[in-house]
């Protein structure tokens, strides 16, 4: 049969793998049916997986093994390569993809460098879907599968059927849904908006109505303040007339006036004004002669004054002399009493030499408190400045610990980014630590302390994942209470928790004796095993050894590293000392192991160390908190003693200032004892002096002056009589002539009223003549000024409003002007208080034509809308209808496949949601008899059941999937011996006999007794130190060579 007949259209002819993980060199020609792939652990078979996957352009996510292709390069090789040949009937074709250790890589197709989009077209013609788990699924994605939800899976299936038109039309229905659901959100939208703009429209139709009024009122004032233009000057117009007739009446008025009233009055004021100059005359000679006699009778007064005078001064001068001698005694007699009282406060005071000692004394001790004083202040400042340097210090030191205390919540921050469920249980459980009875550790990632990124990057390439977010407790209690708070229930968060009782360490053994880890130190620069670079509490390190085994990896150095980079074989050595070695270099982690077959050889597996996603954010600086923690402890102790000191230094200057201040007033008293002494030595001296003036005074002799002042008094008695009797004779002769002066002062004082009054009369009647003058000229001005008025009205008129233009209109309003202005002051009262917005209007109109465009828009929406709906049945119902015989054919042939291995199964099309993006395939099955037939899940079933359920899902939906090949990698583990017996059955009946798509089953072991096809393919892989080298392999030799007889050694 040719191969043509054998395989079909882009199954897998050859593949081959140069430097690729652990294979230098390898090849291998697969049947065209099923290809069984065994081999004991280790030895490579999932290498083969990644091959086909890294080869045909899989993404490296879905092996799960590594992120980056260049991982997948040989240990210590810069470059390699896969080639995979696929059977086409036109001709086979070649992609060959070279990869390098720096993730760079290269293509080729038939032997030709193409790009990666050309080498993916051929895979997409030949409907080969490695992304696909079911057409293709790796050994770390198994678990995988079993965890697919409903609508994933039916994902799955509709891409893997036929040409995945099935999944196409899903996501087109799911496009046209949301359009849909958009669209009926827009529609919605637009109703609201339509709505809520016609009621607040017609909210602001009223006051867009009022508005309008205003404006019809704010028109109508304007045209009557146009009216009132013509009425004032109809107005104005009458008012030139009536001033013209008023100013030719005065003007008759004033001529009239002059004739007959001011000119006799004239005649009469001269008559008066020469009969009053004759009588002033003669009052003026009368007036002279009373003068003359009232000097002569003043002066004979003054004379009497003066007289009167001397005589009082003489008579006061002899009174003071007869008592300024008892004055001047008495004097005497107080001057000393006080010079006696002066002289004995004196006496009770100190000495003045006592006193100028005790004052050097007392300005010394304040010289020396004040130089005391000034020592303590600059003590005390230096304390002072010491005390603050330390509070400095101490706060730059509290900044630092918040500044490596943040480092635990950005901790945190990654550790949400990466597992949100955990961190959830992390904030729990710090709310509901009262529910547990001993401490819960955990996350561990926010337990662990490390010393640098290294120490970290290590410790997470050796954990899991779950290890580092899991959770820790010390007794079942608390274990089973965690387990049901967070695992269990609708709130399920799904973290792991693991339990050491009691909190306690276990006894533990390391790799190598002391002996050998120093022995390694020497030879290959190892330091020390990773637990011990790990700070944490001694449970989360029990957790850590159990689960982890940090305590068997080593950390090694640069050195190391650069030993293996030479060729040195380290791994042997370390092998030997035990079975299993396991280290770390600053940039990659090394595991080696004892081969279980052949000459039992070391294999090392390697990879690099990633960055850290959960340790980023390093506790290395633990120590370094400490030793600052330890600073500021001291630092505190100082600053204690220091405030010590300072307290005691300014208790001793409250102590110094006291004494100053009592010397200072000791000081102040003595300087006051001796300005009063020296006071008083002064006041003494005056009074003695004052004592001497008073004696000196009373010894005079006053008898002569007492005589003289007699003799002047009789002298001026004499002169007294003789002016008394000129005084009378002037006073007849006064008399005399005040009499003839009053006679001609009441002559003058008549003519003088009637002068007065005659002038007045005058100047009324000239003021009234003057009045109708200027009343005349007035009026004159006014007529000028009125009519200019008017002429400027009737313009202003003219231009505001032509009477010919408006005379309809002004027609009706009042022609009365009051009643005119009246209206005017109404409508602008009404004006006033008016309070509209005149913008509302302008609002109001955008808004009406915004409601016609929007009412088209609306009508455009609900047309849409009822097109999608059309759109979605079109494409929906035949979509649902093959999507039902579909399912229907898996559920059939997964229904059989369950009753040949004696349980039950099914596979439903679950369409209970409206959004056809939540549907999906739901796998139910039942493997005991007293079970229920129960959905299958990630936690439901076993290991092996979910195994079970995975391939007979993938059976199922074998004969209705256009694929050239699949794969499933180690599919059996878990499994008992009945089911896989049963499962390896069902395989070779889907896959043998007939032409078939290519099956790859790698799987490490095999029970006995199983039933194989003809066209079943084994592929054997081997390793060890006999092994057939690549290039020398020839299946002709080997087959030609005669039987080889046993020989027992003796």
């Amino acid at each position: 049969m040719s191969p043509s007949d054998e395989y079909m259209e882009g199954s897998i002819f050859r593949v081959r793998l140069h430097n690729f993980l652990t294979y230098t060199d390898a090849e291998l020609y697969p049947g065209p049916r099923l290809n069984v792939v065994l081999g004991p652990n280790g030895t490579g078979k999932s290498s083969i997986v990644c091959a086909l996957c890294v080869g045909l352009g899989g993404s490296t996510k879905i092996l799960g093994r590594a992120e980056k292709v260049g991982q997948f390069v040989k240990h210590e090789q810069d470059s390699g390569f896969t080639e995979v040949e696929l059977f086409f009937s036109t001709g086979n074709v070649t992609i060959r993809r070279t990869i390098y250790r720096d993730n760079r890589s290269t293509w080729k197709l038939n032997g030709r460098d193409v790009g990666q989009n050309k080498v993916k077209s051929v895979l997409q013609e030949s409907a080969i879907q490695i992304d696909n788990l079911c057409q293709f699924l790796p050994q770390d994605k198994v678990g995988e599968f079993s965890r697919m939800t409903p609508v994933q899976l039916l994902k799955a299936t509709q891409a893997a059927i036929g040409d995945g038109e099935l999944a196409e039309q899903q996501e087109a229905v799911i496009a046209i849904q949301r359009e849909s659901s958009s669209s009926a959100r827009d529609l919605e939208a637009a109703r609201a908006s339509l709505e809520l703009k016609k009621t607040e429209n017609a909210q602001r139709k009223t006051e867009v109505e009022r508005i309008r009024e205003h404006e019809l009122r704010l028109s109508e004032t304007r045209n009557m303040e146009k009216k009132l233009l013509w009425l004032e000057f109809e107005e104005c117009k009458a008012q030139v007339q009536e001033q013209l007739n008023r100013s030719q009446a005065l003007k008759r008025a004033l001529k009239e006036a002059k004739a007959q009233q001011l000119t006799p009055l004239e005649r009469l004021l001269k008559e008066q004004t020469q009969a009053g100059l004759t009588a002033r005359n003669d009052k003026k000679a009368a007036s002279e002669r009373k003068q003359t006699q009232e000097k002569s009778f003043d002066n004979l007064k003054r004379q009497m004054d003066v007289m009167e005078g001397e005589e009082g001064q003489i008579k006061m001068d002899l009174r003071e002399v007869h008592g300024r001698h008892a004055k001047m005694q008495d004097r005497l007699e107080r001057m000393l009493v006080e010079l006696r009282s002066s002289e004995e406060k004196l006496a009770a005071l100190p000495d003045e030499g006592d006193l100028r000692s005790s004052k050097s004394a007392l300005d010394q001790e304040y010289f020396n408190l004040e130089q005391e004083i000034s020592d303590m202040k600059l003590q005390r400042d230096s304390v002072a400045r010491e005390y603050s340097q330390l509070e400095h210090e101490i706060r730059r030191l509290d900044g630092q610990l918040g500044k490596l205390n943040n480092e635990q919540e950005q901790r945190k921050n990654a550790l949400r980014k990466e597992d949100q469920s955990c961190m959830r249980a992390y904030e729990w459980l710090q709310k509901n630590q009262d529910k547990f009875r001993r401490k819960v550790w955990g996350p561990l990632a926010l337990e662990i302390q490390v010393k640098d990124q290294f120490h970290a990057k290590c410790l997470e390439d050796t954990l899991q994942k779950w290890q580092l977010t899991s959770f820790v407790t010390e007794c079942n209690e608390d274990y089973n209470t965690l387990i049901r708070e967070l695992n269990e229930g609708s709130n399920r968060l799904g973290i792991s928790i693991t339990n050491v009782e009691d909190g306690k360490g276990k006894v533990f053994s390391r790799p190598y004796t002391p002996a050998q880890l120093h022995e390694l130190q020497t030879q290959y620069g190892m330091s020390c095993y990773l637990d011990e670079v790990i700070k944490a509490p001694e449970v989360v390190h029990e957790a850590l050894r159990t689960f982890g085994g940090i305590h068997t990896v080593v950390l090694a150095t640069q050195e190391t590293e650069n030993i293996i980079n030479k060729g040195t074989d380290i791994f042997t050595p370390l092998t030997r000392m035990f079975h299993k070695a396991a280290f770390c270099t600053p940039t990659k982690k090394y595991v080696s192991a004892v081969s279980k077959y052949g000459e039992r050889s070391t294999t090392t597996r390697t990879n690099d160390l990633r960055n850290c996603r959960y340790l980023g954010v390093s506790n290395a600086n633990e120590e370094l908190k400490e030793q600052i923690q330890s600073k500021k402890d001291e630092l505190v102790q100082q600053i204690r003693a220091a405030q010590a000191k300072l307290e005691a230094a300014n208790g001793q200057e409250r102590e110094y200032s006291a004494r100053k201040h009592a010397v200072t007033q000791k000081v102040q008293d003595v300087r006051e004892q001796l300005r009063e002494r020296n006071k008083l030595i002064d006041e003494i001296e005056h009074r003695k002096n004052k004592v001497r003036s008073y004696e000196a005074e009373l010894a005079k002799d006053y008898s002569d002056k007492v005589q003289a002042y007699e003799r002047k008094l009789q002298l001026l008695a004499q002169k007294h009589a003789k002016v008394l009797q000129s005084s009378l004779d002037a006073a007849h002769a006064l008399i005399d002539a005040t009499t003839s002066e009053a006679e001609l002062a009441l002559q003058s004082q008549t003519i003088e009223q009637r002068h007065t009054v005659v002038t007045r009369i005058i100047k009324e009647e000239t003021a009234k003549l003057k009045r109708l003058e200027a009343q005349y000229l007035e009026s004159r001005e006014a007529v000028k000024s009125i009519g200019a008025r008017a002429a400027r009205l009737q313009a202003k008129a003219e231009e505001a409003a032509p009477w010919d233009q408006f005379e309809a209109i002004f027609n009706e309003f009042p022609h009365d002007i009051m009643e005119l202005r009246a209206r005017i002051d109404n409508n602008k009262a009404a004006q006033e208080y008016f309070r509209g917005d005149m913008r509302i209007v302008e609002v109001y109109e955008r808004v009406v034509a915004e409601i016609v465009h929007e009412e088209a828009q609306l009508a455009q929406l609900t047309h849409n809308a009822a097109t999608l709906t059309e759109r979605i049945n079109a494409i929906k119902d035949p979509w649902v209808e093959e999507l039902d015989k579909v399912v229907g054919n898996i559920n059939t042939s997964f229904q059989q496949y369950f009753q040949e291995i004696g349980c039950v199964g099914e596979v439903l099309l679950n369409m209970d949601d409206d959004d056809v993006a939540k549907w999906g395939i739901e796998r139910r099955a039942q493997f005991r008899m007293n079970a229920k037939l129960t959905r299958m899940t990630a936690e439901e079933q076993s290991g092996g059941e979910k195994s079970v359920g995975t391939i007979m899902y993938l059976m199922a939906l074998q004969s209705l999937t256009k694929c050239p090949f699949r794969v499933v990698d180690e599919i059996n583990q878990g499994m008992d011996i009945h089911n896989e017996r049963k499962v390896f059955k069902r395989i070779t009946r889907s896959s043998c006999g007939g032409k078939l798509p290519q099956y790859f089953l790698i799987t490490p072991k095999l029970i006995t007794g199983l039933e194989y096809h003809r066209d079943t393919t084994v592929l054997v892989i081997l390793n060890g130190a006999y092994n057939i080298r690549q290039d020398e392999w020839d299946v002709d030799a080997f087959l030609s060579q005669g039987p080889v007889k046993r020989q027992r050694i003796a």
